[in-house]
């Protein structure tokens, strides 16, 4: 084997070993999650069932501003 078609074999290589270990990586993970700060990707159910009523109580607040609520979501 010549020592050009070596190195153009080990590049391919280490470029194929460089990209999977960047995909599977948890720091390319984070960056990728980084970049997108507004989407949502954990919880349990209860959770999410708490962020929809905080959302609706924030969306109330906007429309009819502070006081009209009893505390509780779920009543109003």
């Amino acid at each position: 084997m010549k020592a050009s078609d070596f190195l153009k074999k080990y590049e391919r290589e280490q470029g194929k070993l460089e990209q999977d270990e960047e995909e599977h990586s948890l720091q390319a993970h984070a960056k990728e999650r980084a970049k997108h700060p507004g989407h949502l990707n954990a919880g349990t159910p209860y959770d999410w069932e708490d962020l929809e009523a905080y959302r609706k109580e924030l969306e109330r607040l906007d429309k009819e501003g502070p006081g009209g609520s009893t505390g509780d979501p779920k009543k109003g």
